[in-house]
């Protein structure tokens, strides 16, 4: 936690990255990181955009959670199961590099 004073007017919940530097520390400001696999917003905004109603948000909202966990599961067991190594150079040729 950090202490700023009230005249510099940072909102609260503002994040920073402590920087030493020559004559002291630097704090800049950062975007929050959103984590790579939560797609919490998209799913909400999908259903919001579907017309559900008030009650049925949170029901949809957990059904579709849990499916995308389960289709990342199967997906990676898949990969697994029927996957071959690839070299560095068969990746390339693969992906047009």
């Amino acid at each position: 936690m950090l202490t700023v004073p009230k005249e510099f007017d940072v909102p609260n919940g503002v994040e920073v990255e402590a920087k030493l530097v020559e004559n002291g520390i630097l704090y800049e400001f950062v975007e929050p990181k959103k984590e790579f696999f939560d797609f919490s917003e998209d799913i909400l905004a999908d259903i919001l955009s579907e017309g559900y109603s008030k009650q049925e948000i949170l029901k949809e909202f957990r059904n579709r959670k849990n499916a995308l966990t389960s289709a990342f599961k199967s997906i990676a067991e898949d990969t697994v199961a029927n996957s071959k190594p690839m070299t560095k150079e068969e990746l390339a040729a693969e992906i047009g590099l």
